[in-house]
Protein backbone atom coordinates (compact mmCIF):
# COMPACT_ATOMS: atom_id res chain seq x y z
CA UNK A 1 0.00 0.00 0.00
CA UNK A 2 1.41 3.59 -0.78
CA UNK A 3 -0.10 7.12 0.14
CA UNK A 4 -0.12 8.82 -3.40
CA UNK A 5 -2.40 11.84 -2.77
CA UNK A 6 -2.54 11.85 1.20
CA UNK A 7 -1.12 14.86 2.79
CA UNK A 8 1.61 14.90 5.29
CA UNK A 9 0.66 13.12 8.83
CA UNK A 10 2.06 13.21 11.99
CA UNK A 11 4.72 10.85 10.86
CA UNK A 12 6.03 13.30 8.01
CA UNK A 13 5.58 16.18 10.09
CA UNK A 14 8.04 14.91 12.84
CA UNK A 15 10.38 13.69 10.25
CA UNK A 16 10.16 17.61 8.86
CA UNK A 17 10.94 18.53 12.37
CA UNK A 18 14.22 17.17 12.45
CA UNK A 19 15.22 17.87 9.30
CA UNK A 20 14.82 21.62 10.26
CA UNK A 21 17.71 21.12 12.37
CA UNK A 22 19.76 19.28 9.81
CA UNK A 23 18.71 20.81 6.27
CA UNK A 24 18.88 18.72 4.24
CA UNK A 25 19.76 14.74 4.30
CA UNK A 26 19.76 11.66 2.27
CA UNK A 27 16.83 9.18 2.38
CA UNK A 28 18.68 6.71 4.47
CA UNK A 29 19.04 8.67 7.98
CA UNK A 30 16.46 10.01 7.36
CA UNK A 31 14.39 6.38 7.34
CA UNK A 32 16.21 6.01 10.24
CA UNK A 33 15.61 8.51 12.44
CA UNK A 34 11.68 7.77 11.35
CA UNK A 35 11.76 4.44 12.16
CA UNK A 36 10.29 2.76 9.55
CA UNK A 37 11.02 0.55 5.85
CA UNK A 38 12.49 2.33 2.95
CA UNK A 39 9.30 2.37 1.21
CA UNK A 40 7.03 4.00 3.97
CA UNK A 41 10.06 6.23 4.34
CA UNK A 42 9.56 7.17 0.44
CA UNK A 43 6.06 7.60 0.75
CA UNK A 44 6.63 10.21 3.39
CA UNK A 45 8.85 12.64 1.59
CA UNK A 46 6.49 11.71 -1.35
CA UNK A 47 3.83 13.95 1.06
CA UNK A 48 6.21 16.56 2.28
CA UNK A 49 7.37 16.95 -1.33
CA UNK A 50 3.63 17.60 -2.38
CA UNK A 51 3.06 20.02 -0.11
CA UNK A 52 6.25 22.03 -0.64
CA UNK A 53 7.86 21.46 2.12
CA UNK A 54 10.78 19.79 1.35
CA UNK A 55 12.86 19.19 -2.17
CA UNK A 56 14.93 16.77 -3.52
CA UNK A 57 18.11 17.61 -5.38
CA UNK A 58 19.71 14.52 -7.17
CA UNK A 59 23.46 13.99 -6.79
CA UNK A 60 25.66 12.31 -8.63
CA UNK A 61 25.17 8.86 -10.14
CA UNK A 62 24.50 6.89 -7.56
CA UNK A 63 24.71 8.51 -4.82
CA UNK A 64 20.65 9.02 -4.90
CA UNK A 65 19.26 12.42 -3.82
CA UNK A 66 19.51 15.00 -1.13
CA UNK A 67 16.11 15.56 0.46
CA UNK A 68 16.09 19.37 1.50
CA UNK A 69 14.02 21.58 3.36
CA UNK A 70 12.29 24.63 1.88
CA UNK A 71 11.11 27.89 3.52
CA UNK A 72 7.45 26.23 3.44
CA UNK A 73 9.08 23.24 5.40
CA UNK A 74 10.67 25.64 7.73
CA UNK A 75 7.57 27.50 8.58
CA UNK A 76 5.17 24.35 8.67
CA UNK A 77 7.78 23.07 11.75
CA UNK A 78 7.22 26.16 13.43
CA UNK A 79 10.89 27.33 12.80
CA UNK A 80 12.32 30.68 11.06
CA UNK A 81 12.37 30.73 6.93
CA UNK A 82 16.06 30.98 7.23
CA UNK A 83 16.01 27.68 8.17
CA UNK A 84 16.18 26.54 4.86
CA UNK A 85 19.62 25.60 3.00
CA UNK A 86 20.22 28.92 0.22
CA UNK A 87 21.72 26.64 -1.86
CA UNK A 88 22.69 22.61 -1.96
CA UNK A 89 25.70 22.37 -4.34
CA UNK A 90 28.09 19.45 -5.32
CA UNK A 91 30.85 21.08 -2.83
CA UNK A 92 28.39 20.96 -0.25
CA UNK A 93 26.81 17.84 -0.95
CA UNK A 94 29.45 15.12 1.06
CA UNK A 95 29.31 17.55 4.01
CA UNK A 96 25.87 17.81 4.17
CA UNK A 97 25.14 13.86 3.70
CA UNK A 98 28.14 13.22 7.02
CA UNK A 99 26.07 15.82 9.02
CA UNK A 100 22.51 14.37 8.43
CA UNK A 101 24.42 11.05 9.93
CA UNK A 102 25.54 12.48 12.38
CA UNK A 103 22.31 14.16 13.22
CA UNK A 104 20.73 10.83 13.17
CA UNK A 105 23.59 9.77 15.33
CA UNK A 106 22.53 11.92 18.32
CA UNK A 107 18.57 11.64 17.82
CA UNK A 108 18.25 7.79 17.39
CA UNK A 109 20.43 7.36 20.50
CA UNK A 110 18.21 9.81 22.52
CA UNK A 111 20.50 12.76 22.92
CA UNK A 112 20.01 16.46 23.53
CA UNK A 113 21.61 17.58 20.04
CA UNK A 114 21.96 21.07 18.51
CA UNK A 115 21.90 20.82 14.02
CA UNK A 116 23.78 22.72 11.89
CA UNK A 117 20.72 24.36 11.36
CA UNK A 118 19.94 25.77 14.52
CA UNK A 119 23.76 26.50 15.59
CA UNK A 120 23.35 29.43 12.26
CA UNK A 121 19.97 30.54 13.62
CA UNK A 122 21.78 30.93 17.25
CA UNK A 123 25.19 32.38 15.82
CA UNK A 124 25.69 34.97 19.11
CA UNK A 125 26.12 31.57 21.40
CA UNK A 126 28.01 29.10 18.82
CA UNK A 127 30.27 31.75 16.61
CA UNK A 128 33.85 32.03 18.26
CA UNK A 129 36.77 34.12 17.65
CA UNK A 130 39.70 32.44 16.08
CA UNK A 131 43.32 34.20 15.53
CA UNK A 132 46.25 32.37 14.31
CA UNK A 133 48.69 33.05 11.88
CA UNK A 134 49.78 32.19 8.08
CA UNK A 135 51.62 33.85 5.36
CA UNK A 136 49.05 36.55 5.46
CA UNK A 137 50.23 37.52 9.62
CA UNK A 138 47.53 37.57 11.82
CA UNK A 139 44.41 36.07 10.74
CA UNK A 140 41.41 37.03 12.63
CA UNK A 141 37.70 35.36 12.00
CA UNK A 142 35.04 33.36 13.77
CA UNK A 143 34.12 29.57 13.41
CA UNK A 144 31.21 27.63 14.76
CA UNK A 145 31.22 23.42 15.08
CA UNK A 146 29.13 21.63 12.24
CA UNK A 147 26.99 20.28 15.51
CA UNK A 148 26.79 20.04 18.92
CA UNK A 149 25.60 17.45 21.94
CA UNK A 150 24.98 18.06 25.58
CA UNK A 151 27.28 15.80 27.61
CA UNK A 152 27.78 16.70 31.26
CA UNK A 153 29.50 18.79 32.43
CA UNK A 154 28.98 21.16 29.24
CA UNK A 155 27.67 21.07 25.63
CA UNK A 156 30.22 19.63 23.25
CA UNK A 157 31.54 21.37 19.62
CA UNK A 158 31.05 18.42 16.93
CA UNK A 159 33.50 19.00 14.08
CA UNK A 160 32.25 16.95 11.04
CA UNK A 161 35.99 17.07 8.97
CA UNK A 162 36.65 15.43 5.62
CA UNK A 163 39.00 16.89 4.32
CA UNK A 164 42.73 18.64 5.68
CA UNK A 165 43.11 21.65 6.89
CA UNK A 166 46.10 23.80 6.85
CA UNK A 167 48.29 23.27 9.63
CA UNK A 168 48.17 26.71 10.79
CA UNK A 169 44.19 27.12 10.84
CA UNK A 170 43.99 24.66 12.65
CA UNK A 171 46.36 24.95 15.13
CA UNK A 172 44.38 28.10 15.70
CA UNK A 173 40.90 26.10 15.88
CA UNK A 174 42.18 23.31 17.86
CA UNK A 175 43.84 26.32 20.52
CA UNK A 176 40.47 27.97 20.64
CA UNK A 177 39.01 24.94 21.96
CA UNK A 178 41.63 24.27 24.16
CA UNK A 179 40.49 27.73 25.46
CA UNK A 180 36.41 27.08 25.47
CA UNK A 181 36.83 24.07 27.24
CA UNK A 182 39.28 24.82 30.03
CA UNK A 183 37.72 25.28 33.64
CA UNK A 184 35.55 28.43 33.27
CA UNK A 185 35.06 27.82 29.15
CA UNK A 186 31.15 27.17 27.86
CA UNK A 187 32.22 24.02 26.05
CA UNK A 188 33.22 20.44 27.52
CA UNK A 189 34.87 19.77 24.63
CA UNK A 190 35.15 18.40 20.86
CA UNK A 191 34.57 15.64 18.98
CA UNK A 192 36.35 14.99 15.58
CA UNK A 193 34.32 13.12 13.54
CA UNK A 194 36.45 11.61 10.01
CA UNK A 195 36.77 8.63 8.00
CA UNK A 196 40.28 9.51 6.68
CA UNK A 197 43.19 8.60 8.71
CA UNK A 198 45.46 11.19 7.74
CA UNK A 199 42.78 14.11 9.16
CA UNK A 200 42.48 12.28 12.07
CA UNK A 201 46.46 12.24 12.70
CA UNK A 202 47.09 15.36 11.31
CA UNK A 203 43.95 16.67 14.19
CA UNK A 204 45.19 14.79 16.88
CA UNK A 205 49.10 16.22 16.32
CA UNK A 206 48.01 19.76 16.58
CA UNK A 207 45.49 18.78 19.08
CA UNK A 208 48.39 18.09 21.29
CA UNK A 209 50.76 20.67 19.89
CA UNK A 210 48.22 23.07 21.51
CA UNK A 211 47.34 21.09 24.47
CA UNK A 212 44.07 19.79 24.20
CA UNK A 213 43.86 16.89 25.41
CA UNK A 214 41.50 13.62 26.04
CA UNK A 215 38.87 14.39 27.45
CA UNK A 216 38.13 17.29 26.09
CA UNK A 217 38.99 15.87 22.70
CA UNK A 218 37.64 12.45 20.96
CA UNK A 219 37.47 10.55 17.50
CA UNK A 220 34.85 9.26 15.81
CA UNK A 221 34.80 7.50 12.22
CA UNK A 222 31.66 8.00 10.17
CA UNK A 223 31.80 3.99 10.06
CA UNK A 224 31.11 3.98 13.57
CA UNK A 225 28.75 6.55 13.25
CA UNK A 226 26.26 4.53 10.47
CA UNK A 227 26.90 1.41 12.51
CA UNK A 228 25.57 2.96 15.83
CA UNK A 229 22.87 4.55 14.05
CA UNK A 230 21.80 1.17 12.70
CA UNK A 231 22.01 -0.33 15.66
CA UNK A 232 20.09 1.99 17.74
CA UNK A 233 17.12 2.12 15.41
CA UNK A 234 16.86 -1.31 15.05
CA UNK A 235 17.11 -1.66 19.60
CA UNK A 236 13.77 1.18 19.02
CA UNK A 237 11.98 -0.84 16.36
CA UNK A 238 12.17 -4.08 18.74
CA UNK A 239 11.41 -1.90 21.68
CA UNK A 240 8.47 -0.96 20.11
CA UNK A 241 7.45 -4.02 18.51
CA UNK A 242 7.94 -5.69 22.34
CA UNK A 243 5.79 -2.97 23.40
CA UNK A 244 2.75 -4.10 21.20
CA UNK A 245 3.20 -7.48 21.92
CA UNK A 246 2.51 -6.96 25.33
Amino acid sequence: MTFTGVGPGRASLRALGWLASVGASPPEPLQLVMGCSERVAYDHVRRLEAAGLVHRVPMRLGQGALIVLTRNGAQEAGQPASRAPRSVGPSTWAHASACAWVSAWLHVRGRTWWGERELLDDQDEWRYRLTYEDHRGTVRMTHRPDLAVQIAPGPVAIEVELQRKTARRLHGILAMYARLSDDDGPLGGVIYITDRTDVAELVARSADYVGLCNPAISFRTMRDVKAQTHAAARGHLADVGTARRR
